[in-house]
């Protein structure tokens, strides 16, 4: 099993795979998910989907790495999902800043298996609202033993 959403009410959700860069014979995980619609076309961290983002709004990405970075410093075993509070959100957090979005990003390995996930809300005076609605989703993620 790769990765898998029982998608709540109010988001879109979509997984796809892609090939590894050191081993193009095992996919890696990229999942988006969003209040928003998410267009066809859009980047690794949400380009194309962030910028539509209304104060209540918020866009996740849970990306997978290659089995290389696993168990690294920056990819330390830890646990999904992992606990997150409005303190950890932050405008400086951001790959591109954008009015008052704020953002937060965790690295880490379960099992064989390295992550990234990265959260953008659309409104930091919001984030102690909208943090019931990104739980609720990292909630409903299953991420399983790796793919062959």
């Amino acid at each position: 099993m790769g990765v898998a959403v029982a998608t709540p009410v109010g988001w879109e959700v979509r997984v796809k795979r892609v090939a590894g860069e050191v081993s193009e014979a095992r996919s890696l995980a990229v999942t988006h998910a969003a209040t928003v619609p998410l267009p066809a076309e859009r980047g690794d961290f949400g380009s194309g989907v962030v910028e539509n983002l209304g104060s209540d709004d918020i866009f996740v990405a849970l990306l997978e790495y290659g089995e290389e970075v696993v168990g690294s410093n920056l990819f330390a075993p830890g646990e999904f999902p992992p606990e997150i509070k409005p303190a950890d959100f932050d405008t400086a957090r951001l790959r591109v800043s954008l009015s008052d979005q704020a953002g937060l990003q965790r690295f880490f390995t379960l099992g064989d298996r390295a992550f990234c996930l990265y959260v953008v809300i659309g409104d930091y005076r919001n984030r102690g609202r909208l943090i019931h609605r990104v739980r609720e989703l990292l909630e409903a993620i299953e991420i399983g033993i790796r793919d062959e």
